[in-house]
């Protein structure tokens, strides 16, 4: 929660996020001899194969995760190109660094704080690792947070923040006089000329994407788990297990003020007496405990969650001070200032991981069918697609292994995927040669932690809607489209008046404040510009003419409310030196894919 690469939470988090595969695939595997081409691609000296791909899949939806394997298999990519743009900039992590962090990571110290090889070599086991197969992690892992630090070492002055602040992020004070569209229909021709005019020059608008419809059946490792049979006995094993192996586990809270063990005494005084203020406080009103960690806490990984940490066992924690408040706390309870090196602490822990005999069998019951049915689930699909590919008829399949058929009776085009929820992997395979033109049922499509099998029904070819066969759409896009540009046009003459001093009858709002993020949601960036550009002068107010819920505004800026403060100003450079940062990594990343050459090999990305 508190390492300097957290931070970076974009790009930087995702790039790292799938540490304890890389060395599937590239990293150990690299320095194996490639045969016939038996990888996904090589880039560079880096080489991803199906196995690193699996395993990273495995990896990200065992840990909640929710991206797509083919977003996976681009997280791979891009940090097969940073390896590489790392390689070249000269930056290596050596054997004496990689075993310093394993001595000074907290999670392999005993009681004392002191390093446990005991604990290492637990650890290596549990994981299936060899300490070899760990060093090669942690330099692959140590490389990209050198690379990434680098690339997001922008430095943003205060002055740079404060002009920022002021121009994008002020408060204006508004009120606003609608001129309705509606209002102007009446005045709108729309005879057979005017929407000629209008259909050809917005052709684009009614054009028919090709489309298919299909029928389709879903597998995946929850649908079968009620059918798995577990025994007393294997329950009890497992529980006998947990039970060695099981830490004292809560769900903690904390705000931090940040003083690193660096920072000077002076300042380091005045971050504990904000501290011990935040303390007084959360321990008067221990339930906005959220509250005050959203306002005042300095983690900005946790902060606008409330500070939750999420659910740690006893010795993960960062930092051993913190971790001893967390676990002497009663449930509810707020300690005391806790100092690290980090800076100050106040914590609260939120839920003490309950005893109850039955909830922990029914927890290790439930666990077991879901390991017992993700081995069911690897063996069915294999059958289904064995199954399909000598019968292809899916309502057979689904008889036969008890699954059902459902129907997509909705043209789906590749361009309306997302908004029908349909995966994209799902999407792929229904417009591939194979599936679409070939009338083929797919082979098991991996996508959303399950296995798809799709057949399409039916088949639309992409063309353009004619006038006479949309002719009532048309007229009422050409309608609105005049009515919006009529209002524009009378809330543009408003402006002018006013503008130069003239006497304008208008139904204004009440006075509101708004600011700028508020409007530039509401806004198409054109009328956002011309909102921010409207800037009161000497006491006069400024106007602009915006589109906002189908309406059009003539909006009034009376004043801008200045805002200001060192915490402010403070995030707010914080905020910009992050933006800046992703966006000199994005552009080495184009750069590097540019100039490292890449081979496809004869895996694929979704091959079954």
């Amino acid at each position: 929660m508190f390492h300097a690469i957290e931070k970076y939470r974009t790009l930087s988090q995702v790039l790292l996020g799938i540490i304890g595969v890389s060395f599937v695939g590239f990293g150990i595997a690299s320095f194996e001899i490639v045969r016939d081409n038996r990888y996904i691609v090589k880039i560079g000296d880096q080489v991803i194969n199906r196995a690193a791909l699996d395993e990273a899949v495995r990896t990200s939806q065992a840990s909640g995760g929710s991206a797509s394997r083919e977003e996976v298999f681009q997280t791979l990519v891009q940090r097969a190109y940073l390896m590489e743009g790392a390689k070249a900039l000269g930056i290596a992590v050596s054997d004496t660094q990689i075993k310093q962090g394993i001595v000074d990571a907290p999670i392999f110290h005993d009681e004392q704080g002191k390093f446990s090889p005991e604990r290492f070599q637990t650890y290596l086991q549990n994981n299936h690792l060899s300490e070899s197969a760990f060093m090669q992690m942690e330099r692959e892992r140590l490389t990209l947070v050198s690379l990434l630090q680098m690339l997001n070492s922008n430095v943003v002055t205060s002055g740079q923040a404060e002009r920022y602040i002021q121009t994008q992020m002020a408060e204006r004070v508004i009120r606003t006089s609608v001129f309705n569209p509606e209002n102007y229909a009446a005045q709108v021709k729309a005879g057979d000329a005017e929407l000629q005019k209008y259909y050809d020059a917005h052709k684009s608008n009614y054009a028919v994407a090709p489309g298919v419809k299909y029928e389709y059946m879903v597998v995946s490792p929850k649908d079968l788990a009620d059918k798995q049979t577990v025994s007393a006995e294997e329950v009890q094993a497992a529980l006998k297990t947990a039970a060695t192996n099981q830490k004292p586990t809560r769900r903690i809270a904390h705000i931090m003020i940040n003083a690193p063990k660096s920072a000077d005494a002076a300042t380091r005084q005045k971050a504990r007496e904000q501290a011990e203020k935040i303390a007084q406080e959360a321990k008067a009103s221990p339930d906005k405990f959220a509250e005050l960690a959203k306002q005042y806490s300095q983690d900005t990984g946790s902060a606008q969650n409330g500070g939750d940490l999420g659910a740690l066992t006893q010795g993960s924690l960062p930092a051993k001070p913190l971790d001893d408040a967390a676990f002497k706390l009663a449930q509810g309870a707020v300690s005391d200032v806790v100092e690290t090196d980090f800076g100050y602490h106040i914590v609260r822990v939120l839920e003490i991981q309950g005893n109850d005999a039955a909830a922990q069998e029914a927890r290790v019951r439930q666990e077991l069918q879901l390991k017992k049915a993700q081995q069911a689930y690897e063996k069915i699909r294999e059958e289904i697609a064995e199954f399909t590919l000598n019968t292809p008829d899916l309502k057979a399949a689904a008889q036969k292994f008890g699954l059902t058929v459902q129907q997509q009776n909705e043209w789906l085009t590749q361009a309306n995927a997302g908004s029908l929820h349909v995966p994209k992997a799902v999407a792929d395979a229904l417009f591939s040669e194979d599936v679409l033109t070939k009338k083929h049922i797919s082979e098991g499509i991996s996508a959303d932690g399950a296995t798809w099998f799709v057949r399409v029904t039916d088949t639309r070819p992409a063309g353009t809607e004619t006038l006479a066969t949309a002719r009532d759409r048309i007229r009422a896009d050409f309608v609105r489209a005049e009515s919006i540009r009529l209002a524009r046009a009378a809330a543009q003459q408003a402006k002018t008046d006013l503008q130069a001093r003239k006497a304008v009858t208008l139904a204004w709002t009440p006075e509101q404040n708004v600011l700028p993020m508020q409007m530039q949601a509401a806004l198409v960036p054109a009328d956002y510009k011309a909102f921010m550009a409207a800037v009161p002068n000497n006491g006069q107010p400024a106007y602009a003419v915006v589109e906002r819920g189908g309406m059009v505004e003539l909006v009034e800026v009376l004043k801008n409310n200045p805002l200001g403060g060192g915490q402010i100003i403070q995030a707010v450079r914080m905020q910009l030196a992050q933006l800046r940062g992703e966006t000199v990594t994005q552009a080495y990343l184009q750069y590097l894919q540019t100039k490292i050459p890449t081979k496809q090999g004869a895996e694929k990305v979704n091959e079954e």
